[in-house]
């Protein structure tokens, strides 16, 4: 699902904004009890979220009443005349710091409700909210109310914005079943005390105060966060890894969002190297992906067919070129020449030990990194029917199985979670990050990164040595 910004959002009156629903259910039964003793609160459960227009009929048929029986206006004018509610006694917890944090994030705010307009301005007024609302619709603007999506598809209008650039924030299932009818996104607001059908929402909040992030976000929940190490948590080359990630990486923890390194390296390069001095993951992409870890645990490998291994043999054979081999447990190479110096020095990472490399494709392995030029690559890869590369240098790229990826092992790691592609972050600079980018519900590119990853990322932060993690992050206000 390709990201798109939010732009507006639109909430609810009744049961969102203020905790208004059980009142008015209490005030129906207390008025309805002396003559109808045999209604229970369960049967008015289905009057939250009406509008008035809708409300009279399911009133009537309840009672046992035709609409137009005189005894019928009476009971309805004693239920709707003697309620008096003092919204600001039951307004939502933090709805004004909300709404207020919206504003300051450029959000468009609107209010679109099923109850009449006066009663939705008397709870603008009562609780100094109407300064903080660019465009204010009742249902009994319309011939059918909530679940018809008109209200919300005509407070887009006034908005002038598409149905795909709002949030919508609702509770009733009438209110849920508009929004999603509307074409936008929905944020159905938890209420144990009655028997809603939210399942029609994209999301679901326990209060007010995650809506500014999941505006933030598109919309998304964001649960996990990849990073790349080379040239995104740390300088390439140098791999100097500024404070900030720290703390960003604690902070993302504390907020419950799983922290994921995703890399081409081996994890023995990670530990030799001390790429990572002092940061604490829950999981890891190694070498594109084909071998995944999560709490410590393998969860996935994903190996080189061996004929493919046989093919490389010859042909390093015939062309005399270096090439690193990475096992789970061990990395060696076939041989030192100045390619493989050069490449390696240019990432900061010492060449590994000469070794042999006879009966190669009877081993278990899960990358190679052949030094050669982009013409060799080709005819190599010809050879080479069940793999794929990517290059990161001048001459040296990667080669992993046809079924490996960065995306691949975030669609690993995102099945062990329980969770969605599409409610990650992603961090990279390189072509081997694209399709990681690509993947994520969020692709977020370094400012050092290669023009063609800022291309295709949802968002283009600042480089490693500006602290670019950190600002994306509180972009996103997932810290």
């Amino acid at each position: 699902m390709p990201f798109q910004p939010i732009k507006a959002v639109a909430f609810d009156m009744d049961g969102v904004l203020v905790d208004s629903e059980i009142v008015y259910l209490r005030h129906q039964l207390e008025v309805l009890h002396p003559d109808f003793p045999q209604v229970r609160e369960t049967d008015l459960y289905p009057t939250v979220g009406m509008s008035d227009a809708e409300y009279r009929p399911f009133l009537a048929k309840l009672l046992g009443f035709s609409q137009h029986d005189p005894e019928f206006q009476r009971v309805l004018a004693a239920v709707s005349a003697s309620c008096t509610i003092h919204f600001r006694e039951i307004l939502r917890p933090g709805t004004e710091s909300v709404l207020k944090t919206l504003k300051g994030m450029g959000m468009q705010l609107a209010l679109a409700s099923s109850s009449p307009k006066k009663q939705i301005c008397q709870m603008l007024r009562e609780c100094g909210l109407g300064q903080y609302f660019d465009c204010v619709v009742s249902g009994e603007e319309f011939a059918r109310s909530k679940p018809d999506p008109e209200i919300y598809r005509c407070t887009f209008r006034r908005l002038g914005r598409m149905p795909e650039e709002c949030l919508i924030v609702e509770d009733s299932t009438y209110g849920v079943a508009a929004g999603a009818a509307s074409g936008a996104v929905v944020a159905a607001l938890r209420d144990d005390r009655f028997p809603f059908d939210q399942s029609p929402a994209r999301l679901r909040i326990d209060a007010l105060a995650e809506v500014p992030r999941l505006a933030a976000c598109g919309g998304r929940r964001i649960q996990a966060a990849f990073f790349d190490i080379d040239g995104t948590l740390g300088q390439m080359g140098t791999h100097k890894i500024p404070q900030s990630v720290g703390a960003a990486l604690e902070a993302l923890r504390k907020n419950g969002i799983a922290r994921i390194v995703c890399t081409g390296r081996h994890p023995i390069e990670i530990e030799q190297e001390n790429l990572l001095p002092d940061l604490a993951f829950d999981g890891a992409v190694y070498l594109n992906g084909q071998i995944c870890v999560l709490h410590g645990k393998t969860v996935s490998r994903n190996k080189i067919p061996g004929d493919d291994l046989l093919a490389l043999k010859r042909f390093l054979e015939e062309t005399g070129h270096s090439c690193i081999f990475m096992e789970e447990s061990r990395i060696y190479c076939n041989r030192v020449d100045e390619r493989i110096r050069l490449e390696q020095s240019n990432i900061g990472t010492s060449v590994p030990p000469v070794q042999q490399v006879d009966g190669l494709e009877h081993r278990d392995i899960y990358q190679v990194i052949p030094f050669i030029s982009r013409e060799e690559e080709q005819e190599l890869l010809a050879r080479m029917p069940h793999c794929k590369s990517m290059r990161w240098g001048e001459n040296v790229i990667d080669i992993n199985s046809q079924t490996s990826g960065k995306a691949s092992g975030i669609q690993t790691i995102c099945n062990e979670l329980g969770i969605l592609p599409e409610n990650v972050i992603a961090f990279g600079d390189g072509e081997n990050d694209m399709d990681m980018l690509s993947a994520a519900g969020i692709g977020i590119a370094m400012g050092n990164a290669l023009p063609c990853v800022k291309e295709i990322a949802d968002y283009v932060t600042e480089t490693v040595e500006q602290d670019g993690i950190l600002r994306a992050l509180q972009n996103f206000r997932l810290l």
